[in-house]
Formats: structure tokens, C-alpha cells, sequence
């Protein structure tokens, strides 16, 4: 067995990391939170089905963004 020396205070950090980590119930507010802030910048409602929000993204940042071929 392999064996891996750390200090106690990192040893400790390290722990309380995975212990978040590990709380499904930080991620699942961390997930809803994220959606409130996509919708509320952007107008759209994410959800699971991404499909079409990627289609737009790109339609957009295309049509928006200058490219070399607009001189041309």
C-alpha cells in the first residue's frame, strides 16, 4: 500500500472539499441557481433540452460577431 504524507491542515481542506462535494443538496441549489441566472440574462428558460439553445447560440454569435469575410 502506497502512503501519501500531507499536512494536518491541508489533510483537513481537503475533506471539508469533498465533503461539499458530496452534499447533493448544495449541488441541486447550485444547478437551480445557475438556471435563475441564465434566464434572467438571457430571456430563456434552460432546462435539460439544449438542443435548440445551442443552434441559437450559434445562429447568433455568428450573425454578431465580426468575421474576416465581412470586407470581403
Amino acid at each position: 500500500m502506497d502512503t501519501i504524507q500531507l499536512p494536518t491542515a491541508e489533510y483537513q481542506k481537503l475533506q471539508e472539499e469533498l465533503a461539499l462535494l458530496k452534499n447533493t443538496e448544495l449541488l441541486k441549489k447550485f444547478d437551480r441557481l445557475i438556471d435563475l441566472l441564465y434566464q434572467n440574462k438571457y430571456g430563456l428558460f434552460m432546462g435539460d433540452y439544449t438542443d435548440d439553445l445551442e443552434e441559437y447560440s450559434v445562429n447568433h454569435g455568428w450573425e454578431e460577431s465580426p468575421s474576416g469575410w465581412d470586407n470581403v
